[in-house]
């Protein structure tokens, strides 16, 4: 019986053995492991706003019915086009709810530009709907500039693992491993409108107060981030 048991122990020390130096033995392949980032600011395109029409707003003085009409008039002088850009979002009336009460309905609108949305700002203004905001603000091709944004990261770490090799004296080689760990790609979805030039001067360099401000919308901010690992060029330079 302690033959076998002897027998069975030096067997295992002799199979330990040999995958140890089997490790060992094993080559290690030089490597290097980076993180790339990547950032790009869009100009939104895609400006939406809710437009409120409530008779409350006049203390029912003015009917909705009127405001709409003063609101298509004065969008119409905007340069909207009232069918392509202007939607109903909801309504409600009298005729449905408590009497005594006052109608009110909301609009969205979509603009392109933040001058655009400014004209229209003013615009209803004057003619008394001023419940207007600004929802949300996207970019047409917002998909494009995340495919750039993901590019740039990736060069952003290629460039990071050559300089780390530089610096000892190699070089890399290729690309065995992509990690893309940017779950959401990060953009402001609400913005403000930005005043450029809140005083304009003519050529003389005289303020001239009648001149328009220039405006531009907030940018939305593409943020994308990976990992990479590239084998190294082990040749001293």
């Amino acid at each position: 019986m302690k033959r076998v048991f002897f027998a069975v122990v030096i067997a295992t020390m002799m199979i330990l053995s040999s995958v140890a130096a089997s490790a060992q033995n094993a080559q290690i392949i030089p490597s290097v492991s980076v993180n790339g980032s990547a950032q790009i600011k869009v100009t939104p395109d895609e400006i939406y706003l809710t437009i409120k029409l409530d008779e409350s707003d006049t203390k029912g003085k003015v009917t909705v019915e009127q405001q709409r009409k003063d609101m298509f008039s004065a969008l119409k002088k905007c340069g909207i086009d009232i069918e392509k850009q202007l939607s109903v979002q909801g309504m409600s009336s009298e005729f449905y709810r408590k009497r005594g009460s006052l109608a009110a309905t909301q609009y969205e609108l979509k603009v392109g530009s933040a001058n655009e949305a400014r004209k229209v700002f003013e615009a209803l203004e004057k003619v008394g709907v001023v419940n207007v905001n600004i929802t949300r603000a996207t970019c047409s091709t917002l998909e494009k500039y995340r495919a750039e944004a993901r590019q740039a990261a990736m060069r952003n770490a290629q460039m990071r693992a050559s300089q780390l090799a530089e610096a000892v004296g190699q070089s890399i080689g290729a690309c065995y491993e992509i990690n893309d760990y940017t779950s959401d790609v990060e953009y402001s979805t609400r913005g403000r409108l930005l005043m450029k030039n809140a005083v304009a001067m003519d050529a003389a360099g005289v303020v001239n107060e009648a001149a328009e401000p220039e405006v531009d919308f907030e940018q939305i901010v593409i943020n994308y981030n990976l990992s990479a690992k590239f084998y190294l060029n082990t040749e001293i330079k």
